[in-house]
């Protein structure tokens, strides 16, 4: 239906269920794609992040899930902008209720995480992005700690071991403490200005650190292995997805990264729709170094280390949707239509680059149909 979004990139059970989702694909391409794919996306994410309009949101997650089912598979490579569009509660009653014919239970429905969220960080441009860094087949063996699929899977076309982006923000008490927290408890770094940057596993490439410019972070960290791989919630039936596992215990994830696994499709030229998955289940709070002799200090897991097991047994959930946008893009993601509030501030990285991050005329490409 268009060149990224196609109901035949999910693997219904049915012909029956391919055709419900290519016309529910082709009403929102019809209804709702107007403009350009950023513009389009904007639009939801400004009802996503408005507690007034909570009745509407129902309705985007289902379009959201159609998008997401429908887009394709592909690698990332280098710096990208994050939008996050929402944050959802994980259903810890989800086992009980779904016999009984409810997707969500009343307790997830209330969707408190999101409005906690939009009434904190939701326009504040706290996480910028990531960026997706070339890693070596050795680097990328130790990170998963030599699990033989992983290995296996390995391609220096596709895998990557990345990093997120982190602002300083402000606006409140809790809005500025947010970077401080998240340096200290994430231990985050400071970002780095060339590739001889000491403390990174990964290449820093110095064509991705000029992209990287565009971006307004001071922090980086949160580190993942990302690859192509089939998704790891159930009810998405394998589905081709480009995963971002921070589980594994060699990155030293802290919670609730130690739950955490994103899993990304594009939908538009140099656009990407993710979805965050969490563990529902067998996974560590964080490890604590309790110093019992003098010079050592003991690693105590707070709960179950991530293994390589079947996802299943993980009880794996969607919790929101967030997209990467291809660095190339800035103008058009800071631009007034789509999302102003992440546009570079006088003093911050992006703001010269960008003409000082006036609103810029809409150049991706319009949807195609």
């Amino acid at each position: 239906m268009t060149t990224y979004l196609d109901p035949r990139n999910f693997r219904s059970s049915s012909p029956a269920e391919e055709d419900h989702l290519g016309h529910a694909l082709a009403a929102i391409v019809a209804e709702d794609w107007r403009g350009t794919p950023l513009q389009a996306l904007a639009r939801w994410e400004r009802v996503l992040r408005d507690d007034r309009q909570r009745r509407a949101w129902g309705v985007l997650f289902e379009k959201l899930d159609v998008l997401f089912r429908c887009g394709k598979a592909t690698p990332l490579d280098g710096p990208m902008i994050g939008v996050t569009m929402c944050v959802r509660n994980t259903d810890w009653l989800g086992d009980a209720t779904r016999p009984l014919g409810k997707e969500r239970s009343v307790l997830a429905r209330t969707e408190w995480l999101a409005a906690l969220w939009n009434g904190t960080f939701a326009n504040t441009g706290l996480w910028m992005g990531k960026t997706f860094d070339p890693v070596s087949r050795e680097t990328f063996a130790e990170k998963c700690g030599g699990d033989p699929a992983t290995v296996t899977a390995y391609d220096p076309a596709t895998a990557r071991l990345g990093r997120n982006f982190f602002r300083e923000v402000s606006g409140g008490v809790l809005q500025e403490l947010g970077l401080p927290v998240l340096t200290r408890l994430w231990n985050l770094r400071d970002r780095p200005t060339d590739a001889a940057a000491p403390g990174f596993d990964a290449a820093l490439r110095p064509e991705h650190l000029e992209e990287e410019k565009l971006i307004p972070y001071v922090k980086t960290g949160g580190y993942f292995l990302s690859n192509l791989a089939p998704s790891v919630v159930e009810r998405l039936a394998g589905k081709a997805v480009y995963q971002l596992n921070y589980r594994w215990p060699r990155l030293d994830p802290v919670f609730p990264m130690t739950r955490l696994v994103d899993e990304i499709v594009q939908v538009a030229d140099g656009v990407w729709l993710g979805q965050l998955v969490m563990a529902s289940r067998h996974f560590s709070l964080g490890t604590l170094h309790v110093p019992l002799v003098e010079g050592k200090a003991p690693a105590l897991e707070l709960g179950e280390a991530f293994a390589a097991r079947p996802p299943q047994e993980y009880g794996y959930q969607h919790n929101g949707y967030f997209l990467m946008i291809d660095a190339a893009l800035a103008r058009d993601a800071y631009a007034d239509d789509a999302f102003p509030a992440l546009r570079p501030r006088p003093g911050e990285a992006g703001h010269a680059e960008v003409g000082g991050g006036a609103a810029a005329p809409g150049r991706a490409p319009a949807v195609a149909t």
